[in-house]
């Protein structure tokens, strides 16, 4: 009985031996013909990386500010006789914007001017006396306090009629006349308002900034400034004061600059945005940004090179640092003038055959 159960142990084991011993030489033969198959071209777009200056900023954000701002106001009370500006008119600086009515100061003018050729030539026959000793010096300090005194009233209704007529202060724009505004024909007293009035060119724009930005600021500094109601658009300025106390609070600096704003498209209390201009820095290799994937482990690039006549992809970990208008500085595992994949990295793999599809025939030359 021994005898028989060890024979037939023995037959199974080589049954079933031989059974495992072809199905692992065929897998063996599958991976084998797997590892020698080729996979397949995958078709990318590459561009070159490329070396050149950077212009490094700081963002930040602010609100513009008019150079001058104010209400306008009268210094004499009056009745309103004329209205010379429309709403959001741009006026020049002594353009006259409200006129009161002043034919009683003028009445009253021509009377002390009347008043005063009497008073000059009792002066001047009291001042010829008193040269003779003809009239006590008492008598001739009061005709000539008399004509000094007839002389101020004149000058003082002169400033007033003068004042009567309520000029710009400056040059700018106009604001809306409201239903407070004044209106012909009313009567209006001392520092009552007229009308607000704003300059526009130039005008400033007020950034707030952290306190960890100010040793990169200084005056004269350029700042490019965008607006979303003008995409596209950049107004150049310069710093014109940088704020000498920090807040307390948020630690933050406030940074005024000047803006050239003759198209009048920067409009006061304006929300927009501002970069400050770094030194410019040179030597800079920088890619697309589609051909960098970012990853937990690093970010790499995938570089093309040229192997028996075949274009290859193999992945290269890089350094990347600031980007800007769809192009990123590599601060390190790159050189100038080498070929990355910018679109298909996903079908990508190290060693994989590429077919470049794109039109760009200076990164077709691959090394």
């Amino acid at each position: 009985m021994l005898k028989r159960f060890l024979l037939t142990f023995v037959v199974l084991l080589v049954i079933f031996g031989g059974l495992f011993g072809y199905k692992a030489y065929k897998g063996y033969e599958m991976h084998m013909a797997a590892m020698k198959r080729k996979y397949p071209p995958v078709y990318v777009s590459v561009a070159l990386s490329k070396i050149g200056d950077w212009q490094p900023y700081i963002r930040t954000i602010g609100n513009v500010v008019s150079v001058n701002s104010v209400n306008v106001t009268t210094q004499v009370a009056g009745q309103v006789a004329g209205i010379y500006f429309s709403s959001g008119e741009f006026v020049k600086k002594n353009k006259i914007l409200v006129k009161l009515d002043d034919s009683f100061q003028l009445a009253q003018l021509q009377q002390y001017k009347s008043q005063l050729i009497v008073n000059k030539f009792n002066y001047e026959q009291y001042k010829k006396a008193y040269q003779k000793n003809a009239v006590s010096k008492a008598s001739y300090i009061q005709m000539l306090s008399t004509f000094k005194q007839n002389e101020a009233m004149i000058k003082q209704t002169e400033v007033t009629i003068q004042n009567m007529t309520i000029r710009a202060p400056f040059t700018g724009i106009v604001g809306i006349r409201g239903q407070t505004s004044v209106n012909l024909g009313q009567y209006i007293n001392t520092g009552a308002d007229i009308i607000s009035l704003y300059s526009v060119n130039p005008i400033y724009v007020d950034f707030t900034m952290p306190q960890n930005d100010l040793s990169r600021l200084k005056i004269n500094q350029k700042i490019d400034i965008s607006v979303d109601s003008h995409i596209g658009k950049i107004f150049t300025g310069i710093i014109k004061t940088i704020s000498i106390d920090v807040n307390n609070v948020s630690r933050n600096i406030t940074v005024r600059a000047a803006v050239n704003n003759k198209d009048i498209i920067l409009r006061p209390g304006m929300f927009v945005t501002g970069s400050v201009l770094l030194p410019v820095i040179h030597n800079v290799i920088t890619v697309p940004a589609t051909a960098i994937t970012y990853n937990p482990y690093g970010d790499f690039v995938y570089v093309v090179t040229k192997k028996n006549n075949e274009y290859v992809a193999n992945t290269q970990y890089i350094t990347a640092g600031d980007s800007r208008n769809g192009r990123v500085v590599v601060l390190k595992g790159l050189k100038a003038g080498e070929t990355v994949v910018t679109a298909g990295q996903v079908k990508l793999r190290n060693g994989v055959e590429v077919v470049i599809e794109n039109n760009n025939k200076k990164a077709l030359t691959v090394k």
